[in-house]
């Protein structure tokens, strides 16, 4: 078959699970006799709007780098530019089957292009994109607060981030479209997967009835199955605890050492942070969250650092709706016990391998920190139990296909209407555009650029002179 992805970011330059599923998958079906293309957004900006094309790994990677304002918002969904660059490679390739992942970086009538040029198209809900413009349903000042309300310009008018010069008029007028944009997409798709079921029906509640079946192919893990660990005796020693992964707020993290701290028996644990910080600022709350508690900070790390740490526990502790949770799938494969938030995908794959606590909540971590260092035997019985269910790679790569020949026997449905759609988004567009170039205006960034470069100018001078 020829197959093409589209997906926001693909590695090297970005390495996020939605990434590396596509990448993994990707060179599944390369290494299967497919041929591949993937259609990539990327985060580096570049004055000039940029086409990179390359191959990785026997797939035909095309990366497009915008160069409009503000570009990775919520609100900056369609790109005319990405557009056309998107309807030209899907004209050359002619491919049997589209299959998409993610529209931000790229833009929002993916799939009613590929429509337009007789191409089906598979959807993956890697997350809740679609229901939401903030992408993980979590609002609030410190995005804590999990959201669970239809998406419309009357529920998000509130939420979604905004410049201050913009009014609620024009702000639900851009939920509206957004929402249209991704009603549009889901409508032409032949097939919506989700990795598992609560995910799926936890999206098409969110987005309000009327959302085509979405059909459940749990993930591919993306871990390799490495070195188990060995049992170990901690009634005299402490139980050693493991949190890995990028140390994001939605990840969790100072739920875990809140939690660590108010609990009765803190001093029976250490707690063994694996990760870089997602910014100054939280790496200083993180640290100052520490104080008091035995807690080690490892940076950066490897899946070979975790096969040979010492860890009796894997703590879990995101604040995301977790769509499968490859990290999950990484702590299963430790062969140790998990300590993991109610947190979508997580509590239904949860086996007597996992302990669950309510998400968000630190007074709750704390009671189940104290359960297992008051019980001994709690841990020798979680270690034993069945743990969840992992599926191979190669597994979820033939259910995929299973899917995308169905989809291929289907053929694209009738697509909308070409002229009155590219009028909605070219309007959408210039609004936005225009709404922007006001931004920079108001701000005088442009003047501070132009300071700026002068005085880089200066200073190469000198250097140079």
């Amino acid at each position: 078959m020829k197959i093409v992805h589209a997906v926001h970011g693909y590695p090297p330059e970005l390495i996020g699970g939605t990434e590396l599923y596509v990448e993994r998958l990707a060179r599944e079906q390369a290494a299967a006799g497919h041929h591949v293309l993937v259609f990539s957004g990327s985060v580096d900006w570049r004055e000039e709007f940029t086409v990179e094309e390359g191959e990785q790994d026997g797939v035909a990677v095309v990366r497009a780098h915008r160069n409009d304002l503000y570009f990775d918002r919520w609100d900056k969904g369609y790109n005319p530019l990405v557009a056309v660059l998107f309807e030209r490679v899907l004209a050359a390739e002619r491919p049997d089957v589209l299959h998409v992942h993610q529209w931000i970086r790229l833009t929002t009538n993916l799939v009613s292009i590929a429509a337009r040029l007789g191409v089906p198209a598979v959807i993956t809900a890697h997350d809740l994109y679609a229901s939401c413009p903030r992408v993980f349903r979590l609002k609030g000042k410190d995005e804590d607060q999990a959201c669970e309300l239809e998406m419309s310009p009357e529920a998000c008018v509130s939420c979604v981030p905004r410049w201050r010069f913009q009014k609620d008029e024009e702000v639900s007028a851009s939920i509206a479209s957004y929402r249209e944009d991704m009603r549009r997409e889901l409508d032409l798709a032949r097939a919506i997967v989700a990795p598992s079921r609560s995910h799926g029906e936890f999206l098409a509640r969110m987005l309000g009835g009327g959302v085509r079946e979405i059909r459940v192919v749990p993930h591919g893990t993306l871990a390799e199955s490495g070195a188990r660990h060995a049992a170990r005796a901690v009634a005299a020693g402490k139980i050693q605890l493991a949190c890995f992964g990028h140390l994001h707020p939605w990840k969790g993290a100072h739920v875990l050492l809140e939690g660590l701290a108010r609990c009765a028996r803190k001093e029976r644990f250490t707690l063994h942070l694996h990760g870089k910080f997602s910014g100054v600022e939280y790496g200083a709350r993180l640290e100052q969250l520490a104080e008091g508690s035995d807690v080690v900070f490892h940076g950066a790390y490897s899946p070979r650092d975790l096969e040979r740490a010492a860890i009796d526990v894997v703590v879990i502790p995101t604040l995301c709706r977790e769509s499968y949770s490859f990290i999950l799938d990484e702590a299963v494969l430790l062969g140790v016990p998990i300590l993991a938030a109610r947190a979508g995908a997580i509590t239904e794959r949860a086996t007597g391998r996992v302990l669950l606590f309510e998400q968000n909540d630190p007074a709750d971590l704390a009671r189940r920190l104290e359960e297992i260092a008051g019980d001994p035997g709690l841990l020798a019985a979680m270690r034993v139990a069945p743990p969840p269910a992992l599926v191979s790679f190669a597994e979820h790569a033939g259910r995929i296909e299973e899917v995308y020949r169905g989809v291929a026997a289907a053929g694209a449905p009738a697509p909308p209407p070409a002229a009155d759609e590219r009028e909605r988004l070219a309007e959408q567009w210039e609004r936005r555009e225009t709404l922007f170039r006001e931004l920079v205006r108001i701000e005088r960034w442009e003047d501070v650029v132009a300071e700026l470069r002068a005085r880089v100018a200066e200073l190469e001078a000198r250097l140079h002179g």
